[in-house]
């Protein structure tokens, strides 16, 4: 029976190095809950290739290890996570973003509401270091993608880019 600790102890290891990345480089990062997915895809390929190879079968708690990742992965899926970055900056990186995509807005409280990207709610709670970023009600509109879209781009990712040269 293959054991769980040596897999959770990895896991907790990796997600310990990205925090403390994302905690030391100084400049504003976006942390995308589609990271997460690749991370958890990753241990768990890695998983069953293990098992495959040693031909064990996996214990209870490495298949419920499993299943958490799985669990992690939904519910990190479309969350944005802003770090090292002020809230006034990212209020006006929203209003530029809305500016330049030529959509009419109004604040109601907190949020942002774009009524001509099907109702786009861009909602955004706390404060620095962490402020987190939410799209809501705009999947059936192309203008919230590329709004969207144009957001994300304002920002370094969690995930080293890398660049090939054309």
């Amino acid at each position: 029976m293959a054991a769980a600790a040596p897999w959770v102890g990895a896991y907790l290891m990796v997600l310990a190095l990205w925090a403390i990345a994302l905690l030391v480089v100084r400049r504003p990062t976006l942390w995308n809950g589609r990271s997460i997915q690749w991370v958890n895809l990753v241990f768990m390929w890695l998983a069953f290739a293990a098992l495959l190879v040693t031909r064990q079968r996996p214990a209870t708690a490495l298949n419920f290890f499993l299943l958490i990742l799985l669990v992690i992965v939904q519910v990190a899926r479309g969350r944005l996570i802003l770090f090292h970055v002020e809230r006034e900056e990212v209020e006006r990186t929203v209003e530029r973003c809305l500016a330049q995509t030529r959509a009419g807005y109004e604040r109601r409280g907190e949020d942002y509401v774009v009524s001509n990207a099907g109702n786009l709610v861009i909602a955004m709670r706390g404060a620095r270091p962490a402020i987190r970023i939410e799209f809501r009600n705009g999947a059936a509109s192309k203008k919230a993608e590329l709004i969207e879209a144009l957001f994300r781009k304002q920002f370094n990712g969690s995930f080293p880019t890398i660049r090939v040269p054309t």
